[in-house]
């Protein structure tokens, strides 16, 4: 891959920083994003570089003392810069800098040029520069399809963070991979899942070339739409986990709630049969039946509510299931009799999976910065289940309960601003997934 180097002259005074550094938090999408350099007294850099080829080590300048540290960081911002993580990087920011910018306003300037880019592949290389009292490094990032996207950092003589430019990339152009870590191409086809009189429309996600596992993924309320679209914004957790987990080999099923494609036929007072358990029940004996994907390896996916009342979704299907994943679920137990129907009758309690079936394999998940499903939820858990390995657990700093960066409110707007499913959650999905299914 060839990467041009090219860095214009930058003198500006202390008032025109503010001002571009307010532009670049909204400009154009698309456009390329730069958060300027305060100025010094010094221009970065006076003239235009040629093409270097990128070797991941220094390509000019008379200092290497402590390269390999700001080389280190600046791939760690990047990946954090990605995730939608900015803390860290918040910290190393020079005082001038710092002064200028806000989290949120940075975070709209990388969205604003990334948010086009797909799905996120990892850093193709990393270059950098010594320029006068600056060091620059430029770590470019590899998106599938062969798109890139560059974050370059400007460090000062204390080695903070005096600049930051968001901008589109070359990278160079290869045959995508079929690995684990993204690459396989895929498909979406419309399907239906249910009977009547509510017969569900879905889609199936399918990596191509193999017979893949399959996750069953379970939107958090009764009237969801198969994406799970929340917000003003329309975010959508469920596609996004549906096209990650497909780049990396794993096959998916969502479909429509009830109360979504049936709203005027589905009420309040209708049971947690009816609303959940039945559509989950048919969508696994569905995938069971699918010759399109792997049969043997089944999992479930639940988010919020849904995820609470996993046990009970399990209970009467654990044969025909792989494995669990609980994302931002309460510890709860509920309950629901129809005598005269036994076949409705629903009873899910945190507790069953140690009670009955200890064995089954269970991943959960939690965003730390969730209002509604809190870390002590996520403890309670851990109590419950204490001393059981065929549990995994992770947290995600800074992520609500959608999984994505929260935005620090504590209502429903915390989900009116536009975001994805962190890349970290869809990859550790995947990982245990394909891990569990192989010891299956």
């Amino acid at each position: 891959m060839k990467c041009r180097l090219n860095f214009r002259v930058i003198l500006i005074t202390f008032s025109l920083f503010a001002a571009a550094a307010l532009c670049a938090a909204c400009g154009k999408k698309g456009d390329k994003q730069r958060v300027p350099v305060p100025d010094t007294g010094s221009a970065v850099s006076g003239e235009t570089r040629p093409e270097q080829p990128v070797t991941g080590t220094a390509i000019s300048g008379t200092s290497v003392t402590d390269r390999p540290s700001m080389e280190s960081r600046s791939r760690s911002y990047a990946e954090q810069i990605v995730s939608g993580i900015m803390t860290e990087l918040w910290v190393n920011l020079s005082e001038e800098l710092a002064a200028q910018l806000t989290v949120d306003g940075l975070q709209e300037s990388w969205n604003s040029v990334a948010e086009d880019a797909g799905i996120y592949v990892g850093i193709e290389d990393v270059q950098s520069e010594d320029n006068k009292d600056y060091h620059i490094v430029l770590v470019t990032l590899r998106y599938r399809r062969n798109q890139g996207r560059s974050i370059r950092f400007v460090y000062d003589r204390d080695e903070n963070i005096a600049g930051i430019w968001f901008d589109v990339a070359e990278v160079s152009k290869k045959e995508e991979d079929t690995g684990s870590e993204t690459l396989g191409t895929w498909k979406e086809e419309e399907i239906t899942v249910g009977r009547d009189p509510f017969v569900l429309k879905g889609k199936l996600t399918l990596p191509e070339g193999r017979k893949a596992p399959v996750v069953i993924l379970l939107a958090d309320h009764d009237d969801a739409d198969m994406d799970g679209t929340i917000g003003k914004n329309a975010n959508k957790p469920l596609r996004d986990i549906a096209q990650g987990l497909a780049e990396r080999g794993i096959a998916s099923l969502r479909y429509n709630r009830r109360g979504h494609e049936y709203s005027g036929a589905v009420t309040a007072e209708d049971s947690m049969y009816q609303t959940l358990f039945q559509d989950v029940w048919y969508a696994v004996d569905q995938m069971y039946n699918e010759q399109r994907v792997d049969r043997k390896k089944i999992f479930i996916l639940g988010m919020g509510s849904t995820a609470d009342l996993m046990p009970g979704i399990v209970k009467k299907k654990p044969r025909r299931l792989t494995g669990a994943i609980m994302m931002a679920a309460k510890p709860v137990a509920a309950a629901e009799r129809f005598y005269s129907q036994e076949e409705k009758n629903i009873d899910s309690d945190a507790a069953y999976f140690m009670d009955e079936n200890s064995t089954f394999p269970l991943l959960m998940l939690q965003g730390e910065e969730d209002f509604q499903t809190s870390i002590n939820d996520f403890e309670q858990w851990k109590e419950i289940w204490k001393g059981r390995s065929h549990v995994k657990y992770h947290t995600y700093q800074h992520l609500n309960h959608y999984f994505m960066t929260a935005s620090g409110k504590e209502d429903k707007e915390e989900y009116d601003k536009q975001g994805r499913v962190s890349q970290t959650v869809i990859r550790d999905i995947a990982e245990w997934c394909s891990s569990t299914a192989e010891g299956k």
